[in-house]
């Protein structure tokens, strides 16, 4: 009988490939031994120790399994807290978008008054240019009528009596149109 033969043989009888080859380690199969041969040889492998090493097995596959399930557990909960942290995120950024877009508004709402305010600002600074040039222009009218006056008092007082009252009337006359 071969090694695959052998192995065959003791994975029909329950035991795992593993098992099966370790137990086979110390026979030489170039004698081609029998079947019998490899039962006395695997006989001490075999009972208590083959049944301990599969509770090993056992409990090792049982610590994997929680250790998977541990893992899992915690992928779902990284990926809850993910999702989370996403949908977080997105809210933080929807509420600073929307934020942004009233500020742009007031932004722009703002500088629109502050270009009205500027052309009306202009219209004033125009305006009171005008008015000075317009209060510069009545000054000197004003001064010009009162040097008038001064002119005409001063040619009234030359004259006598009933000719002042006459020169009044007529200076009268003259300013009112």
């Amino acid at each position: 009988m071969n090694k695959s033969q052998a192995i065959q043989l003791l994975e029909s009888e329950g035991w795992t490939q593993a098992d099966a080859k370790r137990a086979l380690e110390l026979i030489n199969f170039n004698t081609n031994p029998d079947e019998i041969t490899i039962r006395r040889a695997i006989s001490s492998f075999a009972g208590s120790e083959l049944i301990n090493r599969q509770r090993l097995q056992a409990a090792q596959k049982g610590m994997v399994t929680k250790k998977n399930k541990e893992i899992e557990r915690n992928n779902q909960e990284y990926a809850a807290k993910i999702d989370q942290l996403n949908k977080s995120h997105q809210q933080e950024k929807e509420k600073y978008e929307a934020e942004i877009q009233s500020l742009s508004a007031k932004n722009k709402f703002l500088d629109s008054q502050l270009q009205t305010i500027n052309f009306q600002h202009n219209q004033v600074i125009q305006l009171n240019d005008q008015l000075k040039k317009d209060n510069k222009a009545l000054k000197n009218l004003v001064d010009a009528i009162k040097l008038k006056l001064a002119i005409d008092t001063k040619r009234l007082l030359q004259y006598e009596d009933s000719e002042i009252r006459k020169a009044v009337i007529n200076m009268f006359k003259s300013t009112l149109g």
